[in-house]
């Protein structure tokens, strides 16, 4: 009798174990989807519901820590995300992001960034942090700073979009003009129909316009503007600044706008003028242009399935010629997969070497 009493004890109490844990389970979907539509006062009670049924709960104090960072009440979003460090596991290092958000918010921008560069020291850490710190040293305008910790997320994490964009955006301040345009393309193939993307389309279009102009005093005539270091033999990229400033007064002249079938010709013929650029001599894991991004566009066989996939990117699209294409498409999106991984693991065993 007495055993089947203890198994009976054992039975009931997994029983509310277990629907305690659906519960914890149901009130963190329902935190998420009122984050997600920017309800974070809705989103708070329910995870402060978690955590009176787990005080110890990790992924509670994240959460709470990170809604109150949307929200604004940073006080409050540090007093949480630092519980969630102090609980430890799984959930520190992302606990570690909301805090370094919140105190650059803040203001207090180098204590954010000691605080992440601490935490690459300390812990196995994921892109997130590095592209986190990449916003603090833009914050203090260490554009050096901020490329080395995109590029170390990039490394970490090739697929991350933000961290292209972001570089893109860091190079065209620079006027690194063909740099800016290959983390821009990158980014283009990982999000589509947002405002960014849009953006990010426009500094190419801009680009390939980029050089000429039509002078004011003989009719017809267009000027060329090269710069004068793209003329240095030393240039990396001398070739195809020249390439792109003629190409551009070849459109002018035809009248090519910029519509899908223009961008697709530019893009080919920049394509075609990355083939050039000699990638064998980069040293540093900085010039990530000659190690990833000229070695991946290279390598792209159908230039015809690249330029309609970029082109989704725009309002409405071009979803007939998808959709007729499906299966290019699909085989694309594998190799890119492919080639990526492949490319990623090479270049960490390179800088593990």
């Amino acid at each position: 009798m007495k055993k089947y009493v203890i198994t009976l004890c054992l039975f009931l109490l997994s029983i509310v174990a277990v629907h305690a844990q659906n519960q914890l389970e149901q009130l963190l979907k329902e935190g998420i989807a009122y984050h997600d539509k920017g309800q974070y006062d809705k989103a708070i009670e329910s995870y402060q519901k978690m955590l009176e049924l787990d005080p110890n709960s990790s992924i509670a104090l994240y959460e709470i820590g990170m809604s109150y960072m949307y929200a604004k009440q940073y006080d409050l979003a540090i007093e949480y995300s630092t519980k969630a460090i102090e609980r430890g596991g799984r959930y520190t290092v992302p606990a570690i992001v909301v805090k370094a958000s919140t105190l650059s918010s803040q203001g207090q921008v180098e204590e954010a960034i000691d605080l992440l560069e601490d935490t690459i020291k300390k812990y196995e850490v994921d892109v997130m942090v590095y592209y986190n710190l990449a916003i603090c040293y833009f914050k203090l305008n260490n554009l050096e700073g901020a490329e080395r910790a995109l590029v170390a997320g990039i490394y970490e994490n090739p697929m991350h979009a933000s961290s292209h964009y972001m570089l893109a955006s860091l190079k065209e301040s620079q006027q690194l003009r063909i740099e800016s345009m290959l983390s821009a393309y990158f980014f283009l193939l990982l999000e589509k129909n947002t405002a960014r993307s849009i953006k990010m389309l426009q500094l190419i279009e801009e680009s390939f316009a980029h050089g000429i102009s039509v002078s004011t005093e003989e009719k017809n005539t267009i000027n060329l503007k090269i710069d004068e270091k793209s003329l240095d033999a030393n240039s990396k990229y001398g070739m195809v600044e020249m390439g792109l400033v003629l190409n551009a007064a070849v459109n002018f002249e035809k009248k090519i706008g910029q519509d899908k079938e223009g961008f697709c010709e530019n893009t080919t013929h920049f394509l075609g003028l990355l083939q050039g650029v000699k990638t064998e001599k980069s040293s540093s894991f900085l010039e990530l242009d000659l190690v990833f991004y000229v070695p991946f566009f290279n390598a792209i066989s159908d230039k015809d399935v690249f330029c309609n996939y970029l082109y989704q990117t725009t309002p409405g699209g071009n979803k007939q010629w998808l959709n007729k294409n499906e299966k290019k498409v699909q085989s694309f999106q594998t190799w890119i997969s492919d080639w990526v991984a492949e490319k990623t693991a090479e270049l960490n065993q390179q800088i593990e070497e």
